[in-house]
């Protein structure tokens, strides 16, 4: 593997009005795109390039470009061979899986600058790695599915793997029953170790005085960087007006270090749940019509997803936000009627800045609604402002942003916009896949927070519309930052450009 970090430089922006056009390359064969990501520490879209896999037409990466906000191009890794990868929190290093042996027992590689280490797969076996969750590219955690021992893909740093196990050594962990240890694999030396973790205080999460629900008391955990992690755990009172986000700091060898509670209160509105990120997912079939033959799922939330929390990178503040209701449920997980959303923001030590609650307009659509699990909802920094957005597809299709200035919280803009979700483009792995129909740019499909950058921004609207129906279609994906939109094009056969609109 070369390593080369800003010295390449391929000059091919293109200055425009209203964007930057960042990349443009027709489709090689040999060198087909396939996933990008942008670092938020180091402020650098990576886009990813391979071939195929000739066992079973899944892509190598053998390439990885990089791209600053002025369109400077560079390359950022080459002479790979390897599947997928995923950056740990401090943006130095990365985890690869061999192409060879990616089974159901992979093999792992690890990279940090021009060291690579290849970790024994029988020292990870049978350590839960998924209460560490992953994170998308504003610094938000999010939770990992329960699968227990083979995605630890938010659990590693640059020196570590890092897991639970219960007192048996098994990955099947139990917070309210059993004594949890935190394992600790090296990656360098393989060398494992195990401490015993010290519990939070489960009494502040779990009695008569707090919401009913159907699971278990659960936690997930976010790592900060080499340094420490955090471990987070929810409570929500049985009136559904107070909710308390408790973010226990812990060293690697499972001491607490710190607690600090995020209290938000609601007056006459009740907190609900939403696909928020904050907690695992669960489904469940629930059959269709009587004699219709049809089931459909139905996502089962825990008091993790009340809300979730995006973390200042400068300066630590909280932003913690979640939707709510007009009506009181009796459980966390059962019907929710929801009306607005909301954002508190505190600072590091759970001081409380300010609060922003909010209905939300949508043509009363949200009516329909009656499961908060079938809403999609984030929290994004945008520029030197938070974009709210929540989006469904159940019934009825829409996206609904708000604006958001940082320091006072007052709602900027809002917008709403319909789309076709009938036509769901590209399930199968493409570039770009799982796009929706939006009327009025024809043969043109977006992701859900696509529609987001569309509503709130003009100047992405005003670049849809100049593009000249082909007849082809093109798809569309946005990752929203602290220096603009930046916007995928592609049509998934042929070419791909990336654009960036700074304001």
């Amino acid at each position: 593997m070369k390593r080369i970090l800003l010295s390449i430089t391929l000059c091919c922006s293109v200055y425009l009005s209203a964007q930057t056009v960042i990349d443009y390359e027709k489709f090689n064969e040999a060198n087909i795109p396939f996933d990008f990501k942008y670092l938020p520490k180091t402020q650098i879209f990576l886009l990813s390039k391979g071939d195929k896999n000739s066992s079973d037409d899944s892509i190598l990466v053998t390439n990885i470009l990089s791209f600053d906000s002025n369109g400077k191009k560079s390359v950022y890794l080459d002479n790979l061979k390897v599947f997928g990868c995923s950056f740990s929190m401090t943006e130095n290093s990365f985890r690869s899986i061999d192409p060879e042996k990616k089974g159901s027992k992979p093999s792992y590689s690890f990279f940090l600058n021009n060291y690579s280490q290849v970790v024994n797969k029988d020292i990870l076996e049978n350590i839960n790695y998924s209460y560490f969750g992953t994170y998308n590219y504003n610094n938000v955690l999010v939770a990992s599915p329960r699968i227990g021992t083979r995605d630890f893909r938010g659990a590693f740093n640059d020196s570590y793997v890092y897991g639970f196990t219960n007192q048996k050594e098994s990955w099947r962990v139990n917070f309210e029953k059993e004594d949890i240890y935190l394992e600790t694999i090296e990656i360098k030396s393989s060398l494992k170790k195990r401490f015993k973790l010290e519990k939070p205080d489960l009494s502040l999460l779990k009695g008569d005085s707090f919401a009913k629900s159907d699971f278990d008391l659960n936690f997930t955990c976010k790592l900060n960087g080499n340094n420490d992690f955090d471990l987070i755990t929810k409570s929500l009172s049985k009136d559904f007006q107070t909710t308390i986000l408790y973010k226990t700091t812990y060293d690697f060898e499972g001491k607490k270090l710190k607690v600090v509670p995020f209290k938000l209160t609601l007056d006459n509105k009740f907190f609900i749940a939403s696909n928020n990120g904050g907690g695992p997912e669960d489904f469940k079939s629930s059959p269709g019509a009587t004699g219709s033959g049809f089931t459909s799922d139905y996502v089962l939330l825990d008091v993790l997803s009340i809300n979730n929390y995006f973390e200042d990178r400068i300066n630590g503040d909280i932003y913690i936000y979640g939707i709510f209701s007009d009506k009181l449920p009796n459980k966390i997980q059962n019907n929710s009627y929801v009306k607005g959303f909301y954002v508190f923001k505190f600072d590091k030590d759970g001081n409380k800045l300010w609060e922003s609650v909010n209905d939300i307009d949508t043509k009363d659509y949200l009516e329909k609604i009656r499961f908060g699990g079938r809403l999609k909802v984030s929290l994004l920094e945008y520029n030197k402002d938070l974009i709210f957005s929540v989006s469904v597809n159940d019934f009825t299709e829409f996206t609904n942003s708000a604006i958001i200035n940082k320091e006072t919280g007052s709602v900027l803009k809002t917008a709403f916009i319909e789309y076709n979700n009938n036509l769901s483009h590209e399930k199968t792995r493409a570039f770009i896949s799982n796009t929706y129909d939006y009327k009025e740019l024809k043969n043109k499909t977006f992701s859900q927070i696509s529609f987001a950058a569309i509503s709130v921004n003009s100047k992405v609207m005003n670049y849809l519309k100049g593009i000249t129906d082909s007849g082809k279609r093109l798809y569309f994906e946005t990752i929203f930052s602290d220096q603009g939109i930046w916007l995928i094009e592609t049509d998934n056969k042929e070419y791909y450009k990336i654009l960036l609109f700074k304001d």
